[in-house]
């Protein structure tokens, strides 16, 4: 929830690997998909004092800061790109996984795997996409299951 995942990756392997994209996934709502995109953390149409006290509102956990912290600070020029992913997206993501591959995997998994989806779709074969499945699924049994 800090970003220290995805800076601490960026920091380690975007050196080693020099054409590596590392992309954000991340929740509409998310002031760290438009740090990202597009260099400031609230949308053109968000003005000071409009905003919700939960601008995210989402089932996911661990994602959609509104803040910056150090951890994603320091993965500043690391990151390539963001997507954004829906709850629901995120929850048939999960649902699949289990059904199809047995795997019982969390919401902060689900909405990685589903930005993998849709980069791998973009690139076509040939390509190396990897994710990191950082949570189970045991967390997540009233919001998912």
């Amino acid at each position: 929830g800090t970003g220290g995942t995805i800076a601490g990756i960026s920091r380690f392997l975007k050196p080693l690997i020099p054409d590596l994209k590392v992309i954000l996934v991340d929740p509409p709502g998310s002031g760290l998909y438009h740090k990202v995109k597009h260099n400031v953390m609230y949308s053109p149409y968000e003005a000071e004092g409009t905003r919700t006290r939960h601008q995210v509102d989402t089932i996911i956990e661990g994602v959609g800061l509104n803040r910056m912290t150090e951890n994603f600070n320091m993965s500043t020029g690391m990151i390539d790109d963001a997507i954004r992913v829906t709850d629901e997206e995120a929850v048939a993501m999960a649902r699949y996984l289990a059904k199809e591959e047995g795997l019982f995997i969390g919401s902060s998994s689900a909405i990685n795997c589903v930005g993998c989806v849709r980069v791998a779709k973009k690139l076509g074969p040939g390509h190396c996409i990897v994710t990191i499945l950082c949570d189970s699924g045991q967390r997540h049994l009233t919001k998912f299951w």
